[in-house]
């Protein structure tokens, strides 16, 4: 590869805006946009104070992007100085108003053209880890990918640069453009740049609007409530069933407090396959937006897939069908014991709430509206959806907040539940052969949705992007694919009521044994399956992906039951005691807390960071335990503001 024609590309890739506003001033001035009066005025005075060495001036350069080190690396992106340039605002002589800086990032596309055409295009792809064909994030706006971006980005270029506020995302746009074509031009590459102004920013007073207040009133209300019931808690010692004492018990702190850290002896199990799903499902998120997020090693996250010790990383997705595997367990045991009927939680409404309203006024960043912004817009449009459970289904690809797609299918099957678990109590002796029959019918289901959408079966990087968000939609999010590990749970939950009511056969110490080593062996099977079918190298058929999605789902789903069974009939030993620690049953008892809250960390965190990070194992390891850590902080108030005191007074409503 020609050393000259790598720098010329780095050097393409990132122009510094300063040289662009002052050639195309001096040069081309109707480049400056003729309808736009106010931002050519404005730009001649930053000209002219760069030439006077005015320090307001210098910022404008300063915080612009420049050629950064490590292209061949994967740092394709440079957010140059975000805070530096929206805080200019500087007062020029002969003006009305200040000149104030305004924040653009722009998506720069290279394409190469004769001569070396090849040669050129091994660079980029090179650069871009072979991801410039199969991404159409590439042309990455708010407006053309899912909601939120969940797909890898390696072949977007993205450049910052500083403006003054009265010039719009399409002057810079044909400013840069007209520079970048004819310099490409010259020597033999097509170079273009996009500017959305939804990627632009400025500085702004907070204004609250009625819904941020009304929401802010609101949980003022319940802080205050909560207050008062502690202290009168506390102070007289209440006690009673009437609806004065109930309500008092139900918002005090320290009673929630004290239901939240008490022990579970009852299926205690349960809990911590609860709550390492849950540890799970937030690493397997935060895996994902480390695709999006700028780093300057990025080509380093292909060569992590090959790595062992991140195997555990790119094992996460996997771990949803754990939770309806539980879920179809409990719903299962609940019926055969006693009627249980779904409570909707406001918990969920109150997150709807905070993401509709008051979250996008909480920080800023290069690419706040991207990662928090839009989510305020598509939350406002589809909030009805979420509330009746049926946001996984109904437009999936704007979806206000991504993970209660879970919640969705939860519900559907939890209302699916009845029909099959009423026959199988009515007529046990026809439970035998019909639980067979449906936990095959669902397997087979599975295979055909993945033949009929010639879809993957698990998220990995190095797919095409119409493959990814294929999956994301008849994988992930549909419910039928999900059916299998609901109906084992609902089999899980059939035996441990049989066992408790005394009507099963003791299971032999043979068995128990043999049941666990070749739990095992399969598990081990599955992970070394699922490490090569990760790995950059594998190429894809549509049978094997079709076997791969039935193995995964039958050995993963068996193994996990399998281990609470062995739990539940005494045969657990050390992992009973380790799953039933009081630790775990605490984060359990967070669990759907943790799971509403968890984004809102992420999103803060990706949505307010300023500068390409470096990727490696220990980095990724501490950035997921703090994000756990803000995650229970956030849903510990969540829990015992709302959570916890909704379930006690539906609970006395229920009894009454």
């Amino acid at each position: 590869m020609s050393c000259v024609t790598f720098l010329l590309v780095a050097i393409l890739l990132l122009v510094s805006p300063a040289y662009s506003f002052h050639f195309n001033a001096h040069l081309h001035p109707d480049l400056l946009g003729s309808d736009n009066e106010f931002c050519r005025e404005q730009l001649e005075h930053i000209i002219e104070g760069i030439s006077n060495l005015d320090l307001w001036a210098l910022k404008f350069i300063d915080s612009s992007s420049k050629p950064q080190s490590g292209i061949l690396s994967g740092n394709t992106v440079d957010f140059g100085s975000f805070d530096e340039c929206v805080g200019i605002s500087a007062s020029v002589p002969l003006l009305e108003e200040n000149i104030k800086g305004k924040y653009c990032l722009a998506n720069i596309h290279i394409e190469p053209d004769k001569p070396r055409k090849m040669e050129k295009d091994g660079i980029l792809n090179f650069i871009t880890s072979n991801r410039r064909r199969i991404e159409f994030t590439k042309n990455q706006t708010s407006k053309n990918t899912m909601i939120p971006d969940l797909l890898p980005s390696f072949a977007l270029f993205r450049s910052a640069f500083c403006i003054p506020s009265a010039c719009r995302s399409e002057d810079l746009e044909r400013i840069l453009n007209s520079t970048l074509l004819q310099f490409g031009k010259s020597i033999g590459l097509t170079i273009y740049n996009e500017v959305f102004e939804e990627n632009c920013s400025v500085y702004t007073e907070i204004s609250w609007n009625s819904s941020d207040i009304t929401f802010l009133i609101m949980l003022g209300a319940l802080v205050s409530l909560a207050l008062a019931a502690t202290v009168y808690e506390e102070r007289f010692n209440v006690e009673g069933g009437g609806i004065f004492q109930v309500v008092v018990q139900s918002f005090s702190i320290s009673n929630n407090w004290r239901n939240l850290t008490s022990c579970n002896t009852v299926m205690a199990s349960l809990d911590g396959v609860r709550a390492l799903s849950l540890f799970a499902v937030i690493l397997n998120h935060v895996c994902l937006t480390n695709l999006i997020l700028p780093y300057i090693n990025k080509k380093d996250i292909f060569d992590a897939s090959r790595r062992i010790e991140y195997l555990p990383y790119y094992l996460t997705g996997l771990s949803v069908d754990s939770f309806l595997l539980l879920g179809g367990a409990l719903r299962t045991y609940n019926m055969l014991e006693k009627l249980e009927r779904k409570k909707l939680t406001p918990a969920l409404a109150v997150t709807i709430a905070f993401y509709a309203t008051i979250f996008p006024l909480l920080g800023s960043g290069p690419t706040w509206f991207q990662d928090v912004g839009v989510q305020k817009e598509v939350c406002q449009e589809n909030w009805p959806l979420n509330l009746l459970y049926v946001n996984n289904i109904i437009d999936p690809d704007r979806m206000c907040i991504v993970q209660t797609w879970y919640l969705g299918a939860d519900m559907q099957l939890y209302l699916l539940a009845p029909v099959i678990v009423y026959p199988i109590w009515m007529w046990p002796s026809a439970g035998k052969y019909t639980i067979p029959v449906m936990l095959t019918l669902s397997s087979l289901l599975l295979a055909y949705i993945i033949f009929k959408t010639d879809t993957i079966v698990l998220f990995a990087s190095t797919f095409e992007d119409n493959k990814l968000a294929s999956y994301f939609k008849w994988i992930h999010y549909f419910t039928p694919s999900r059916l299998f590990s609901y109906l084992a749970g609902v089999t899980l939950g059939k035996i441990l009521s049989n066992i408790k009511n005394g009507n099963a056969e003791k299971i032999s110490k043979e068995v128990i044994y043999s049941g666990s080593i070749l739990s095992s062996f399969a598990l081990s099977a599955i992970v070394y399956a699922v490490f090569q079918y990760i790995s950059p190298d594998y190429k894809y058929s549509l049978g094997q992906s079709i076997l791969l999605g039935l193995l995964i789902k039958i050995v993963i789903t068996f193994c996990i039951a399998w281990i609470i069974f062995v739990c539940e009939t005494g045969n657990g030993g050390l992992v009973n005691r380790f799953l039933s620690c009081r630790p775990l049953q605490f984060i359990s008892k967070l669990s759907f807390c943790m799971f509403l809250t968890h984004y809102i960390v992420i999103n803060h965190l990706n949505g307010s960071t300023r500068q390409p990070e470096y990727f490696c194992f220990f980095r990724q390891s501490y950035v997921m335990i703090g994000h756990i850590v803000y995650t229970i902080f956030l849903s510990i108030s969540l829990h015992l503001l709302v959570e916890a005191p909704s379930r006690e007074l539906m609970n006395y409503i229920m009894i009454k």
